[in-house]
């Protein structure tokens, strides 16, 4: 990391971790939760019933759709408490460690080369292609092409 990578750091991290690491470990909860809500909406559609239930049994499917939520929501909640923790807690880590070691905080944003940005070009050249990829796999799946 040069200079101006850890200028733009600490000028970024120092207005992102403002509200404090309950509230944003609240937030990744919440978002994890929907992203449970999400989730069991997919398994609910097309039809996909549990074994043992019949499709008249709207009681049955109740229950079975029920206990989806049930598991998924507060399991995805979870993973996104946990996940907004752990990202906050090592980037507060790393400010307080150049903070410490005597690094000033910048007033304004940075202005970064193109060669300063190269492992986010390649990180989001990476992202696309993956991108890429799971959309002509679900194209295909949809296509019968698979």
């Amino acid at each position: 990391m040069n200079e101006r990578q850890r200028d733009l750091f600490l000028y970024q991290w120092s207005r992102r971790r403002a509200p404090g690491g309950a509230r944003i470990a609240r937030r990744g909860a919440v978002i994890g939760a929907l992203g449970g809500l999400v989730f069991a909406a997919i398994l609910l559609q097309g039809g996909a019933h549990t074994p043992g239930v019949h499709a008249y049994d709207f009681a049955g499917q109740l229950k079975s759709a029920l206990r989806l939520l049930g598991l998924s929501v507060p399991a995805f909640a979870l993973i996104g408490w946990t996940g907004a923790r752990r990202v906050f807690t090592a980037n507060e880590s790393m400010y307080r460690a150049m903070v410490d070691s005597g690094a000033q905080v910048p007033d304004r944003k940075p202005v970064l080369t193109l060669a300063d940005r190269g492992p986010l070009l390649a990180v989001a050249i990476t992202v696309a292609v993956i991108a890429g990829f799971i959309a002509y796999l679900i194209w295909a799946a949809s296509t019968g092409n698979l």
